[in-house]
């Protein structure tokens, strides 16, 4: 029998930048230099614009949907999501997502949730952060992620999508006796399945430490043309768009950065090409959380 448990402090929260002119639906302004950005710190001048401290008992339907459905999350997953209170709740100020076994006869062996965000929290650019104790154990893939609101450059992945945090079988051992303690920070773009892209990293918790036995803080801060990953408050990870070289004629001859890019439809050559911008990390993201069993990544099979 299987119980995989995903807890969520009290400080899980989203923070955006000084010089915000509206609420969470609006576009950020902010006045932070970040040509100046310490890489070695995280920026200091966010202002609080949403967050949820589970702080009220239960999971706030202005804040969140249950995503309920049976679809294996596009990854042959083996978990059926649901809106019972066996499989979300809040209990002493935190949010417990848990996978369970299934009945005999469900249409998948376990079942689990996954919350979201679209249209009651929506973001473009900020700092998203999350503390955290995630679950243990073969085939538990838990996930704190981002999805385009509207995907205004097309189907997965043109319109992109940002992995906060990621791990999967924490606390199993590899072939060397050595326990699995990673989380991933990642990015999806590019061109349709199966010719998309992804760019990421992995970071590791100092001095053994596993993320299944403590709470952390994961984090993202996220601007025009570049994402950065943080682990209690360590930057371990940046992304930036692509950027292209010219000649002295300013023609386009190659790339002076390799990061992402998106692939667009041209309305008048009626073809899809490649841009180099900010695209698709440029339009509003909602927040995703969910616990999933099993599925495609590697060593996610159940023993």
């Amino acid at each position: 029998m299987y119980n995989r448990r995903l807890k969520w402090s009290p400080i899980a929260g989203l923070l955006l930048a000084l010089g915000l002119t509206g609420c969470n639906s609006d576009d950020v302004k902010t006045n932070s230099d970040f040509s100046a950005v310490d890489p070695t710190q995280p920026v200091s001048d966010w202002r609080l614009v949403w967050s949820d401290e589970f702080d009220n008992g239960y999971i706030d339907p202005n804040k969140w949907t249950f995503e309920v459905d049976c679809l294996g999350g596009g990854n042959n997953e083996q978990q059926c999501y649901t809106d019972s209170p066996d499989n979300a709740f809040v209990e002493d100020n935190m949010l417990h997502i848990v996978a369970l076994p299934a009945e005999d006869d469900a249409r998948q062996p376990y079942t689990s949730a996954r919350l979201n965000s679209k249209n009651k929290a929506d973001f473009r650019y900020g700092r998203i952060e999350v503390r955290a104790k995630l679950p243990a154990g073969q085939g538990a893939w838990p996930a704190v992620w981002m999805m385009p609101t509207d995907s205004v450059y097309g189907g997965w992945p043109r319109s992109g999508e940002i992995d906060i945090v990621e791990a999967v079988n924490l606390g199993t051992l590899d072939e060397e006796g050595n326990p699995e303690t990673r989380v991933f920070g990642t990015l999806h773009y590019g061109r349709v399945w199966p010719d998309n892209s992804e760019s990421g990293k992995s970071y590791t918790l100092p001095n053994g430490v596993n993320p299944a036995d403590e709470f952390n803080t994961y984090a993202i801060e996220w601007q025009e043309g570049e994402i950065r990953w943080y682990v209690n408050d360590f930057l371990y990870q940046t992304q930036q768009q692509s950027r292209v070289r010219t000649n002295s004629r300013g023609e386009v001859v190659g790339l002076r950065h390799r990061g992402w890019f998106a692939e667009l439809f041209n309305q008048v050559t009626g073809e899809q090409e490649v841009v180099y911008s900010a695209a698709p990390f440029d339009q509003k993201f909602h927040l995703i959380m969910n616990l999933a069993v099993g599925g495609n990544w590697h060593k996610t099979g159940l023993t």
